[in-house]
């Protein structure tokens, strides 16, 4: 608004100061103040005018996401939105107005691409604003990360000089004595009554609530650090709390999740979601690349303004996996990643009859208290006559000690197994005495007795490095086929060693029992001529006396060597 001192400038230019003389200085201030009154109720009109249509063009019952951003937010973007932010900006949009049905959906979106300014910042005011969430958490890798967040919405409600004139409700709530009720980098509560929290994984996070108002959004950006992804323990305590403290949030309608991210590795938080159709097939799950492919097969950028195909193809060329996995969130292998995008499959079964295989079933233990626990593997390998291993039956699953031997005995009456081994680490010694026991009750009553060996299997050498050694070769030379079926051993392989071990582990036990027992032939992975290193004379050296350990083994659990016909 022009300030007084002008207006009266203007005045005395109109009319000049000769015709003004005639009236006495007390009229001319009157007359003076009467102007700018109109003036000033002129301006005011006008700006309710411009505040009214604004509100009702970016929050009103009609109100567009994309007006929000770019008339409030124009400070945040420089150049037009590309396909990426677009499509972010549609989800958005279609939050509201819904009929009381949650939400649950991931975005992969890719670093560097507005993902947390759009949805995080810009998203969250506009939800409130709109009605569509009213308490909303915010959830990053570390409480540290979660309130950087929540800062950025902090600063823009106290700084952003527009957005406060046209919603004062972002401003802090008062109580009765006029003291903030929170306004903090952790929580807030907003004059129109709507709170935000900040919290981080693992977190506590039960309880939450501000009088009769429950949790109705979690926000879920950046789930993950890379020294997270790095540690399996870790990672299987995030995907616990998430499925059983975060997602038990909200009131009796239920709670809306969106989790933004960006793919570091193939273990983290978004991508075990996006992977795991049994948990999570009901999600709305989508990802968005930095590169994408036109119908005649050219390559184009999703953001060409910011970032030109060009430069987004020479970072390709410098750094492949790094930019496929933060920039198309597609998981490539890292260099220890040695199973990817190399195992075979077949259909079961891999022949008509058993007759001339040898078959070993191995037995990978969790001995926890609940269905919670840890998973157990029981894996079943085939030794065909063309000398390849294929893997003939799988079982892995969370369950109790006393599941385990149910289904374990289930597995021994599938097919003529030639021998069974269990783990016996880590005082596990008490299973197999007391399954021993199981069995031999077992064949007592039953025409189908168990008359297999059941042998304990020691396991002391790094799992990781024993795993590698023993399987990578056979899978990369297409000696060692998994079913078609069994998804659960192929993505815990596919992503060694990122994903639990426990699959790939009783895989390995499965083989060795079989490359142990005497007279069998495998093929072996092609090697260099001359290769006769003092290694392979030591590993032979070593398999010699696994047989003949093996042949006294059988022979104290009363068996008559190898050559007795309940083996063979």
């Amino acid at each position: 608004m022009a300030s007084n001192q002008s207006i009266r400038q203007r005045i005395l230019s109109e009319l000049g100061s000769s015709g003004l003389n005639r009236f006495p200085p007390q009229v001319l201030e009157l007359a003076f103040r009467r102007v700018e009154q109109e003036y000033a109720g002129q301006v005011a009109e006008s700006a309710n005018r411009e505040k009214s249509l604004c509100r009702r063009r970016a929050t009103g019952k009609r109100g567009q996401f994309h007006f929000f951003l770019r008339h409030y937010f124009g400070h945040y973007f420089g150049s037009p939105f590309g396909p990426q932010q677009k499509a972010l900006i549609e989800d958005i949009q279609a939050l509201r107005g819904r009929q009381r049905d949650p939400v649950k959906m991931t975005r992969a979106l890719s670093r560097g691409f507005g993902k947390s300014t759009v949805l995080t910042l810009c998203g969250t005011l506009w939800l409130i604003l709109t009605r569509t969430w009213n308490f909303p958490i915010i959830i990053s890798s570390s409480l540290e990360s979660a309130k950087g967040f929540l800062q950025a919405i902090i600063d823009e409600c106290e700084d952003n000089a527009v957005l406060l004139e046209h919603y004062p409700e972002l401003r802090p709530k008062k109580d009765q004595k006029g003291q903030t009720v929170s306004w903090k980098d952790g929580d807030i509560v907003f004059q129109g009554g709507a709170r935000i929290l900040a919290k981080g994984f693992l977190n506590s996070i039960r309880g939450k609530r501000r009088k009769e108002s429950r949790p109705d959004a979690l926000l879920i950006d950046d789930p993950d650090e890379e020294k997270d992804v790095a540690s399996e323990s870790t990672m299987v305590r995030k995907m616990r709390w998430l499925d059983r403290a975060a997602l038990r949030l909200g009131g009796a309608w239920g709670l809306d999740v969106i989790v933004a991210y960006t793919t570091i590795a193939p273990n983290c938080v978004g991508e075990q979601i996006f992977t795991d159709n049994q948990k999570y097939g009901h999600w709305d799950r989508k990802k968005l690349k930095a590169i994408e492919v036109d119908e005649d097969g050219n390559e184009f950028s999703t953001w060409p303004q910011t970032w030109p195909l060009k430069a987004l193809q020479e970072e390709r060329a410098q750094d492949p996996i790094g930019f496929a996995q933060e920039r198309q969130n597609e998981p490539l292998a890292e260099v220890d990643q040695r199973f990817k995008g190399l195992i075979q499959r077949y259909r079961f079964p891999p022949a008509p009859s058993w007759t001339d295989w040898t078959l070993a079933l191995a037995v990978d233990l969790s001995l926890g208290k609940s269905e919670k626990s840890d998973y157990s593997a029981i894996i079943g390998v085939g030794l065909g006559p063309d000398g390849k291993f294929y893997e003939v039956y799988s079982d892995i699953q969370r369950r109790r000690p006393d599941a385990i031997e149910r289904d374990l005995m289930l597995a021994l009456q599938t097919l003529p197994w030639n021998i069974c081994g269990i783990e016996s680490n880590a005082n596990q010694e008490y299973f197999l005495l007391n399954f021993r026991r199981l069995v031999s009750e077992f064949n007592k009553t039953s025409a189908n007795k168990i008359t297999i060996p059941i042998v304990e299997l020691s396991n002391t050498s790094d799992k990781e490095a024993r795993i590698m050694g023993a399987l990578q070769p056979l899978v990369a030379s297409g000696l060692l086929l998994l079913r078609d079926d069994s998804e659960m051993l192929f993505q815990q392989l596919n992503e060694f060693p990122y994903r639990h071990k426990d699959g790939p582990d009783a895989l390995e036990m499965g083989v060795r029992l079989i490359r142990e027992m005497p007279g069998i032939r495998a093929s072996k992975p092609k090697e260099q001529p001359n290769q006769n290193t003092a290694r392979q004379v030591q590993e032979r050296r070593k398999n010699t006396i696994q047989s003949r350990q093996y042949d006294s083994l059988l022979r104290k659990l009363g068996y008559d060597g190898p050559n007795d016909p309940r083996i063979r």
